[in-house]
């Protein structure tokens, strides 16, 4: 009796060990929920640069008017099923691949529980939107409110790393930007406490990280124990 308690053991921490661990397909920004915008990005040193500002990594604190895609990316998780997902962290480049993961919780970063709470409440709203050009601009919106929330707490776009554009020739979006402070103010002080983060574990010098939402009932049943919800890659923007 003793020699089969230790190996239910065993089995059980085996288990636990590689619910740890899967795999993350990243295919970049849904067309139909991301829209291209400008913004200003405070770069510290070592940071990685998107393309069009040269590549590379930052050779110290820099600020700079960017161009990039925001919106909700699409993981795959272990070739099986899809979750939406948005960048956790603007200043880490990540390319269109699969990646070994580790899946942690939701304070894996800053305002972790905050990001979830959006997720729950404020996608299904952004996907139920009938009209495409403001489906793809409240997903801007969203990921832009998550950058702020993430880098600044929050604090708005006229101060912190992630600022709207300080260029008159190319200014943020004045919709985009609406809804991101709507999606700011409307999670002000929330959180919901069921996420995941997936970190990249394939020996890249920083962890990249994506975030993602709860799966539907159907999925959980589908999948039994396996873990879901809500995804993490750090910076998600595939090169061009």
């Amino acid at each position: 009796m003793r020699k089969l308690a230790i190996q239910a053991v065993l089995v059980v921490s085996l288990t636990l060990a590689g619910a740890n661990a899967t795999t993350l397909g990243y295919s970049g920004d849904d067309p139909l929920r991301s829209f291209d915008i400008w913004f200003s990005a405070t770069y510290q040193a070592g940071d990685q640069l998107l393309p069009a500002q040269g590549g590379g990594t930052s050779p110290g604190t820099q600020t700079i008017n960017v161009n990039t895609s925001a919106g909700i990316a699409n993981l795959l998780i272990d070739g099986l099923f899809t979750v939406d997902a948005i960048c956790a962290d603007f200043f880490t480049l990540i390319s269109n691949g699969n990646y070994n993961v580790n899946v942690l919780g939701p304070n894996a970063i800053n305002n972790g529980t905050r990001i979830a709470w959006m997720l729950r409440n404020t996608l299904p709203t952004i996907n139920t939107q009938s009209d495409p050009l403001v489906k793809r601009q409240q997903a801007a919106g969203f990921q832009l409110a998550a950058w702020d929330i993430i880098h600044d707490n929050g604090d708005g776009f006229s101060a912190g790393r992630i600022q709207q554009s300080s260029s008159v020739a190319n200014p943020t979006d004045p919709d985009v930007l609406g809804w991101a402070a709507a999606w700011l103010a409307m999670s002000n002080g929330r959180s919901f406490p069921s996420a995941y983060v997936y970190q990249n574990v394939g020996g890249a010098s920083v962890s990249q990280t994506l975030i993602s939402g709860v799966p539907e009932p159907g999925t959980w049943m589908m999948l039994g124990s396996a873990l879901v919800g809500l995804g993490i890659f750090r910076r998600r923007r595939a090169p061009r």
